[in-house]
């Protein structure tokens, strides 16, 4: 399978760090060879490798081509701080299924905290394993506050996801290990619709990779 590299184009070239230079040893590129990269904003560029050396590594643009654009239409997902290990999990499966923007908040019942800079490594790693040149962006939500499309999950709502209306722009907001809070819960049915995914009760990573993936395919955006 063919490699795909992150970088920041500049000057006719593209430029990688360490990390990407340590990707290109273990599969053993050498100077000379023709890869391929993106800036995580849309644009894929053929290049020449010029020098890799252990923290840095550059190649020459031969061929640029804008592979995807900022869609009209968004789906964007709010979900808890929970374990690294399960999170990571989740923010790879998002990035796989098209997810345009993800946001942490820290509900009142989270106990974790995430950093960003890893959040995005991760993003960048799933991206250029599915072959995804825009990369979703990723950031920290301070509130609940919501306005358009919005749909929350909670087991005890009356409708189903099936049943929900998905035109336009989407947000999906997923709630924590223990629940949202009754303050969270009141907040959000008044300016959300409230929907189920059945009987069961869901891992959030669970619930948010199966909501954004039925989404995403009736959206198409897979």
């Amino acid at each position: 399978m063919p490699h795909l590299f992150y970088g920041t184009a500049q000057n006719g070239e593209v430029i990688f760090d360490e990390r990407e230079a340590h990707h290109m040893r273990v599969v053993r590129l050498k100077e000379g060879d023709v890869i391929e990269a993106t800036d995580g904003n849309g644009f894929s560029y053929t290049c020449i490798l010029k020098s890799l050396k252990k923290k840095t590594a550059a190649a020459k643009i031969v061929k640029v081509e804008e592979k995807e654009k900022e869609p009209t239409e968004k789906l964007s997902v709010v979900v808890p701080i929970g374990r690294w290990e399960r999170t990571r999990f989740l923010i790879e499966k998002c990035v796989e299924l098209g997810v345009d923007e993800i946001f942490f908040h820290k509900f009142e019942r989270s106990q974790h905290e995430i950093s960003l800079d890893k959040a995005k490594i991760v993003v960048r790693e799933a991206a250029k394993q599915c072959k995804r040149y825009l990369f979703p962006k990723v950031s920290f939500l301070e509130k609940l506050e919501f306005s358009g499309n919005v749909i929350t999950l909670d087991l005890d709502a009356s409708q189903n996801l099936l049943d929900a209306n998905l035109e336009g722009s989407i947000t999906v907001v997923v709630g924590p290990e223990g629940g949202f809070s009754e303050k969270e819960r009141e907040l959000l049915r008044s300016s959300t619709t409230i929907v189920s995914l059945g009987k069961k009760i869901l891992r959030f990573e669970t619930a948010a990779i199966l909501t954004v993936g039925y989404i995403a395919l009736k959206k198409q955006k897979i």
